[in-house]
């Protein structure tokens, strides 16, 4: 089942930190960092190609929701 958040208090809740374990649990793999306030994450999928997410490393950011929203 795939959840999609759109509850902006909820989103506000996440620490990087736990998305950071998500992703390593779910086969993603930290490539590198961007900036000072980020990492990127790729994860490759038979059939599906290669996915990118960029993991805001604070939540202190500007994008952060919309970010969250992406991973």
């Amino acid at each position: 089942m795939k959840v999609t958040l759109q509850d902006a208090e909820i989103i506000k809740n996440i620490e990087p930190q736990q998305l950071r374990e998500y992703l390593q649990s779910h086969g993603w793999q930290e490539d590198r960092p961007f900036l000072d306030n980020a990492t990127i994450w790729h994860k490759q999928a038979a059939e599906k190609g290669e996915f990118e997410i960029l993991l805001p490393s604070t939540k202190n950011l500007g994008d952060y929701l919309s970010r969250i929203r992406e991973v």
